[in-house]
C-alpha cells in the first residue's frame, strides 16, 4: 500500500513552496530594478513604474510570511499581472538577441517563477477549501 500524508501536510508545504517563490520573485525584482537602473535611453516613467510593481510585491511578501489568507489571492493576481505586462513586451525577448545575458536571465527566470507561483497557488486554494 502506498502511503499518503494528511492533506493538511501537503498543504502546508505549499504555503512554504509560495512563500519561497513570492520571496524569489521579490529578489529578481529588486535584481531587475538594479539592472534597469544602469540602463541608458529607458523611457522615464518605466523606473517608478516598475518600482511601484515592486513595492506591491513586498506588500505581497510581508503579508505571505505573516500567513494573512488575503496572501495567496494576492500573489496569485501579481503573477497574472506581471506576466501579462512583461510576456507582452517585445523587448524583452530582444534581451537574448542582443548579447544582455543578465537582462535575459531575470527576465526568463521570473516568467518561470510566475508560472510556478500561478500552479503552485492554484493547488492550494483548491486543496485548502477541501480542509
Amino acid at each position: 500500500m502506498k502511503y499518503e500524508p494528511p492533506s493538511g501536510c501537503f498543504v502546508a508545504t505549499l504555503e512554504k513552496l509560495i512563500s519561497w517563490l513570492v520571496y524569489a520573485s521579490v529578489v529578481l525584482g529588486v535584481l531587475f530594478l538594479y539592472v534597469l537602473y544602469g540602463t541608458p535611453g529607458i523611457p522615464s516613467f518605466l523606473f517608478p513604474s516598475i518600482l511601484a510593481g515592486e513595492v506591491i510585491w513586498i506588500v505581497c511578501a510581508v503579508a505571505v510570511s505573516r500567513k494573512a489568507r488575503w496572501g495567496p489571492y494576492m500573489a496569485l493576481i501579481l503573477a497574472l499581472i506581471t506576466l501579462a505586462i512583461s510576456l507582452s513586451q517585445p523587448t524583452h525577448y530582444s534581451f537574448a538577441e542582443t548579447g544582455q545575458i543578465v537582462a535575459f536571465l531575470i527576465f526568463s527566470g521570473g516568467s518561470v517563477l510566475q508560472f510556478a507561483l500561478i500552479g503552485a497557488v492554484s493547488v492550494f486554494l483548491v486543496k485548502s477549501r477541501r480542509r
